[in-house]
């Protein structure tokens, strides 16, 4: 099957809101009322982030139809001494439909946004992978990082997920 990718519009928004709302559902992260707040609350961000640039995103299409995405963030970060730059990238929402998977569309996805990374002038892209995910990110060049978390709010649950790293 022929895939292409096109540049992510702001009226793409609720099939990104989709498809966040279908990743993590996948992943069995959070419960259908977490993922429904959540589903509001990232379409506001992201019709924000898309109106001004300070996000964008590539869609993958088989036949017309739309069967995946991913999104670039362009994110203030601190300087430090290994890195002077105050803007990094940050790859989220990498989604394929899963009748799609297996055929490397989460990768062509992500290495069209690293071009825009690149094109930018970013340094530096980060992204949280799924434990599945984690081979993919591997072999393009993506290393594990030393970040922690702490939740605070004892309301807010930790994902069955974190127990099976480190």
């Amino acid at each position: 099957m022929e895939f292409t990718l096109r540049p992510t519009l702001l009226s793409d928004l609720e099939l990104h809101v989709r498809h966040r709302v279908a990743m993590f559902t996948d992943m069995d992260y959070g419960d259908g009322v977490g993922r429904e707040a959540m589903a509001g609350a990232f379409r506001d961000r992201l019709r924000t982030w898309l109106s001004t640039g300070e996000v964008r995103g590539v869609l993958a299409e088989a036949e017309g139809e739309e069967v995946g995405g991913a999104l670039l963030q362009f994110k203030e970060a601190l300087p430090n001494p290994l890195s002077p730059q105050a803007v990094r990238g940050y790859l989220f929402n990498v989604y394929t439909d899963p009748a799609f998977r297996g055929q490397g569309l989460a990768r062509r996805m992500t290495h069209a946004l690293l071009e825009v990374a690149t094109a930018q002038g970013i340094g530096i892209v980060d992204l949280h992978a799924s434990k599945d995910a984690e081979a993919l990110y591997r072999s393009m060049g993506f290393e594990p990082t030393p970040e922690f978390r702490l939740i605070l709010d004892a309301g807010i649950q930790k994902p069955g997920q974190w127990k099976e790293r480190r």
